[in-house]
């Protein structure tokens, strides 16, 4: 059964593009579906939040995402990139000093909880 981009909630911009707006955040998600590859921008806020945006796109693209790109290191747009597993991932310079230090990380999640991110 094939599905539409409105089904799911997302915008279809053109053929194989469209975005969707995250409920509760200021942030968009990108997806552009090509032959047999994915691209998703950004992954969400949360694990949670991760999955559900790598189901719509399974269905939308009719393959995993296989390319992730995180736009900037904020709670919003990266805390769901371990809900794709498979992809390769680029991430905007200076990045890897938030996901490679422990201060970062645990910095990062303070500012998802404080934004009303369920702990959890």
């Amino acid at each position: 059964m094939t599905v539409t981009w409105e089904e799911l909630g997302w915008e279809r911009l053109a053929d194989g593009v469209g975005r969707v707006r995250l409920p509760g955040w200021d942030c968009t998600i990108g997806l552009v579906a090509g032959a047999g590859a994915a691209l998703l921008v950004d992954a969400g806020s949360s694990l949670a939040e991760g999955a559900r945006l790598r189901a719509d796109a399974a269905r939308l693209a009719g393959t995993d995402v296989t390319l992730l790109a995180l736009t900037h290191p904020h709670f919003d747009h990266v805390l769901g990139a371990a809900a794709f597993p498979a992809a390769e991932v680029f991430a905007a310079a200076g990045s890897h000093a938030v996901y490679d230090g422990a201060r970062e990380r645990a910095e990062l999640r303070e500012d998802a909880v404080r934004h009303g991110l369920d702990p959890r």
